[in-house]
């Protein structure tokens, strides 16, 4: 005999429900269901573009809250605007930089095309801040063309190479040694109205020859070449 938990009445064993009140009852010996989770977007993970879009969103929630608030502080210390504006500058551009390295990262062109326009527009900014030019013609605007014109060339290299290797780091060593001169350049422009590059000349002699064995190592190992006979190991 059972008695219903509900509303006491006792019957024979058999039943699934009460006759009365039909109260069902539970077999201790059925297995207790699973509870589902309540937060649904807890049953599975979030795929890569989920990942990559809420990181774009709280990058954007987070830099517009800092521009926000940096603003503000400004405006109630100094009752005007001043300092706040190279902040405000340089968070501007950072959002910039996130949102082509999240969407247009796989457009090599696409891609340098918004880091050049946009680093120029950061130091135009900054330098008009001052209230004339006086920076950014020489040497900031060359030497930003330059850097995205060297790794435009890098990743233009790295994509027509069929074996990647030694001969990647040896094109960034020349790239390197390339924007050295530059800089020098640059610098004896400002300084004696010349093109007339000094240190930078014994800087590149230094790396370049690194750059020559590494090319020579790498062609060599890709024909076959054993390391412990190359270094009579």
């Amino acid at each position: 005999m059972k008695t219903c938990p509900k509303c006491g009445i006792e019957h024979e064993s058999g039943y699934s429900e009460c006759p009365l009140c039909h109260n069902r009852f539970v077999d201790e010996t059925d297995p207790i269901p699973e509870r589902k989770s309540a937060i649904t977007g807890l049953e599975k993970p979030l795929t890569r573009k989920e990942t990559v879009n809420l990181f774009w969103e709280l990058s954007g929630v987070l830099h517009f809250s800092s521009l926000i608030m940096i603003f503000f502080i400004d405006l109630i210390i100094n009752k005007l605007p001043g300092w706040s504006w190279y902040a405000i500058s340089g968070l501007t551009a950072s959002f910039i930089y996130i949102t082509l390295i999240v969407f247009t990262a796989r457009k090599p062109v696409i891609f340098l095309s918004g880091i050049l326009l946009n680093t120029c527009a950061l130091l135009f900014t900054l330098d008009m801040l001052n209230g004339t030019l006086t920076w950014f013609v020489v040497p900031a605007l060359p030497l930003a063309v330059f850097l995205i014109l060297f790794i435009a060339m890098i990743i233009l290299f790295s994509k027509l190479t069929l074996h990647k290797g030694l001969n990647i780091i040896a094109a960034v060593s020349v790239g390197i040694a390339a924007y050295i001169i530059v800089i020098d350049v640059c610098i004896s422009w400002i300084e004696h109205r010349t093109f007339s590059p000094t240190w930078s000349i014994v800087v590149a002699s230094a790396i370049l020859p690194f750059a020559l064995f590494l090319l020579y190592f790498h062609y060599r190992l890709k024909r076959g070449t054993s390391l412990r006979k190359f270094f009579h190991l």
